[in-house]
């Protein structure tokens, strides 16, 4: 039978505890019977309370133990600084206790208080566990404090060589962005798990190494370790990036063969794969087939159409996406007026940019504002697109204002695009990309001596005009090319055919646009120049490698010049190949001498 005391505690409650069913008579009188199980019920703070000024009042050599629990149960109600009261009472914390505080602290707290806790465990006499260092390592904020803590791993032979604290050091290394070090561990180590693989790779995704990542997950699979399912995610994120489809086509396979479970950030991986290596059926079927559908997944399928030029469909899947009662969040209205950007739907643009505040009650943010000014800027409203950026509550940023300088290139206004490069100079002045659209502005307008002044800033400045390069995917491999690259081992037979294509092209009356050369060079030379950028390199080896009558997908990491973007028009209907090119801002489908873009990108 329960004491008054506990009697009358219970009734204290708002919602009573039932009375404790055991039949052991021994254990009525074992506080660690009463309060543990009334800990696993508790809902509030008051009943938190309440069973510790019971622990306190029916003190025994359990007490600890039982602080520990009150401790734990405090830390998952968020109250850290009561936890933290309730720690200082112990009288012999554990070092399971003093892991449970420093890992608070570590994720949510204090730091520092998370390392002191450290030295103060250290000072009472208490040993490390298998916790201790990853905790510990989880507070340092400053990469020279984890050398301290690694320093410390290696004197203690019984961590030198395990599993846990190795890993933790591997994530680490790999947060403070020294890869290097987290490989050295990584390769050190005398026995791996699925973790620890997990978390090297991951490492290298965050730092966008993607192929290294990828060599990585090779050697991953020759070592015969089981793949879970963040492992997936982040092979399917790098073949994203890098447009491998066939290792993405291969992770879709390993989850269909092994029966694994489509979640929200699988499912939402797999879609974009799908989408940025340029396949936008197979991520429909895919988005069809999850069983799940979250806000991720639905943003991936919005997106993904929108990129491919599929506005009026992306905006189906929106209402689609209401319909199901899933709620939008920000990244779904910058999905939603994307596709009313590159479809240049300009009234369903604006009505969904008044939405967002005015229906959700979401403030648009930054994004929001740049998609509306592109998309103004693209349909030819520039005076409305400078209005928005002058009228905008937020402080507008480079991104806005370089909208609004290409806008100026693709509608030949000199004025807006001189007012857009003055703001663009001063928040990005090394941005290579704002000088050359601003040179060529001028070079449309004939303006040869401004031409030469961007010019000459570029030079003092030392700003050099990022390269272009491309890559294609060809018998699982990525190939890639640079403006003029002699580099590959199939180089003469992608000049010869480039040649090919050149006489091909004029025939059909093909003029290259010199002006999009930014080059002091005679017309012959730009000629050459436009004639050997990377993506008609990286076209040449399709043409030269893949069966006739099949697809072309190219990779590309600027946004396509207007000499390319014609000239691969032609070459789609010349040789009767539809051609795939994803730029920096979309994707370009080029089928029997039309682009999918509509000349508006």
């Amino acid at each position: 039978m329960l004491s008054a005391t506990s009697l009358n505690y219970r009734t204290s409650i708002h919602n009573p505890v039932r009375p404790l069913e055991n039949s052991d008579p021994v254990s009525h009188h074992r506080p660690e019977f009463l309060h543990l199980p009334l800990l696993k019920r508790c809902t509030s703070l008051i009943h938190l309370k309440q069973i510790h000024a019971q622990i306190i009042k029916t003190a025994s050599h359990h007490t600890d133990s039982l602080l520990a629990k009150l401790v734990n149960s405090l830390l998952d109600s968020s109250q850290m600084n009561y936890a933290r009261q309730v720690f200082e009472e112990m009288s012999e914390p554990s070092t399971f206790v003093f892991n449970t505080m420093a890992r608070a602290n570590a994720l949510g707290g204090s730091r520092k208080y998370a390392i002191e806790l450290y030295i103060q465990m250290r000072f009472r006499g208490l040993e490390p566990d298998h916790f201790t260092f990853p905790i510990l390592l989880r507070a340092c904020a400053e990469l020279n404090q984890g050398k301290g803590v690694h320093s410390l791993i290696l004197k203690d032979q019984s961590f030198s060589s395990d599993i846990y604290s190795q890993t933790a050091l591997i994530d680490f290394y790999s947060r403070h962005g020294n890869l290097e070090c987290a490989r050295l561990v990584f390769d050190k180590m005398p026995e791996r798990n699925v973790v620890s693989w997990t978390a090297m790779i991951t490492g290298y995704m965050k730092q966008k190494r993607y192929n290294e990542g990828l060599a990585l997950f090779h050697q991953m699979q020759i070592a015969g370790v089981e793949i879970n399912e963040l492992t997936l995610v982040n092979v399917l994120s790098a073949c994203a990036k890098l447009g491998a489809f066939e290792m993405g086509k291969w992770v879709h396979g390993y989850i269909d063969r092994n029966r694994i479970f489509l979640n929200p950030t699988l499912a939402a991986a797999l879609i974009d794969m799908y989408v940025k290596c340029g396949y936008i059926n197979e991520a429909s079927q895919v988005f069809e087939k999850v069983p799940e559908r979250s806000v991720s997944s639905w943003n991936s399928i919005i997106g993904g159409l929108a990129m491919h030029g599929h506005g009026e469909e992306a905006l189906d899947k929106f209402k689609d996406m209401l319909a199901s009662g899933t709620r939008p969040d920000e990244i779904t209205f910058i999905g939603v007026l994307s596709a009313c950007n590159h479809s240049l739907l300009v009234d369903k643009g604006r009505e969904c940019f008044n939405s967002i505040k005015g229906v959700y009650g979401q403030e648009p943010n930054i994004k929001h504002y740049g998609c509306l000014v592109d998309l103004l800027g693209r349909s030819g409203n520039l005076d409305e697109a400078y209005k928005v950026i002058k009228e905008m509550p937020i402080e507008p940023n480079g991104v806005l204002w370089g909208s609004l300088l290409n806008a100026c290139k693709r509608n030949a206004n000199v004025y807006l695009a001189e007012i857009a490069m003055e703001q663009l100079v001063e928040l990005e002045p090394f941005n290579d990309g704002n000088y050359v659209l601003m040179s060529n502005i001028y070079a449309a307008k004939l303006r040869w001596d401004n031409v030469a002044k961007v010019r000459n800033i570029m030079k003092d400045r030392g700003i050099l005009k990022t390269p272009g390069c491309s890559s294609i995917e060809m018998d699982n491999t990525i190939h890639q090319f640079m403006a003029g690259d002699c580099r590959h081992p199939h180089s003469k037979e992608i000049y010869s055919m480039l040649d090919d294509v050149a006489e091909r092209l004029k025939a059909v009356d093909f003029v290259p646009r010199t002006s999009q050369v930014l080059l002091d060079a005679n017309e012959e030379e730009k000629r050459r120049g436009l004639c050997h950028h990377s993506e008609k390199l990286a076209i040449a080896f399709g043409l030269l490698r893949s069966s006739p009558g099949t697809p072309i997908r190219v990779m590309k990491n600027l946004r396509a010049c207007s000499d390319c973007h014609l000239a691969t028009k032609l070459i789609s209907k010349i040789y009767s190949r539809e051609i795939i090119v994803r730029d920096r801002t979309r994707f370009h489908h080029f089928k029997d001498g039309a682009c999918s873009c509509n000349d508006s990108w």
